[in-house]
């Protein structure tokens, strides 16, 4: 595995860490079942900007070397748990502050599958398709009017049929609004978007986008052929 490939699976964990919880460089390796802390160190160093990187820190619960001041402040603000209390600690408390990764998707209140029924799956079928083939889904079964993709043991199911009843699908009724989709950077949320276009869905929010959730969140909203919006989440 090149040491492109590696970052990119240390900073997709890294981006899942939550407010308030860090992670050791060992962690991390851990985690991944492979390298070592060394390995996580180096690229944290050399990719880490962009990620929220003052949540993996040194096993004793310091900082990031030479970065001291600005992840004390950025515990502070997220209420992290610190050795001496908040005002005046400069350590994490590993024991209240570690966290122990993400919940397994086969774990107790993990979504096992998502089944969306569309009217017409010559033109909303496709462009669920396209999107799901695009954020790394595998095409695991097609029995005619209905296939399903699969990421690892998730799975979700686009299907039509006689079952389907009239009448279209509305998010803004109640019900299912969207689903949200981690899709990687900023600029790879920016490539799908435009991609997007060209394969049935169109661009929601478009006097606000990237920042339609908020001013520190990029994310992409589209709606497919059919009614069904989606976002695409930047790390």
């Amino acid at each position: 595995m090149s040491l492109e490939e590696y970052a990119e699976r240390v900073l997709d964990l890294v981006v899942q860490i939550p407010e308030g919880r860090v992670v050791a460089y060992g962690d991390i390796a851990r985690m991944l079942g492979e390298g070592g802390p060394r390995n996580v160190g180096a690229v944290m160093a050399r990719y880490g900007s962009d990620v929220p990187w003052w949540r993996v820190i040194r096993a004793d619960g310091r900082p990031p070397q030479c970065h001291d001041g600005e992840a004390i402040a950025r515990w502070r603000a997220e209420g992290t748990p610190m050795v001496g209390g908040s005002l005046t600690g400069g350590r994490v408390d590993m024991a209240r502050a570690r966290w122990e990764g993400p919940v397994s998707s086969s774990a107790t209140g993990g979504i096992h599958h998502v089944e969306i029924w569309v009217g017409d799956l010559g033109t909303d079928g496709a462009a669920w398709d396209w999107l799901l083939g695009r954020l790394g889904y595998r095409l695991g079964d097609d029995w005619g009017r209905g296939r399903a993709w699969e990421l690892g043991s998730l799975y979700i199911v686009i299907e039509s049929g006689p079952d389907v009843l009239a009448g279209g699908h509305e998010r803004r009724r109640p019900g299912l609004n969207h689903l949200a989709f981690h899709a990687g950077s900023p600029r790879d949320v920016d490539a799908m978007v435009a991609e997007a276009l060209a394969h049935g869905w169109s661009l929601l929010f478009a006097d606000a986008h990237p920042h339609a959730g908020g001013p520190h969140h990029y994310a992409g909203y589209l709606e497919s052929p059919g009614g069904f919006e989606v976002e695409l989440v930047a790390r």
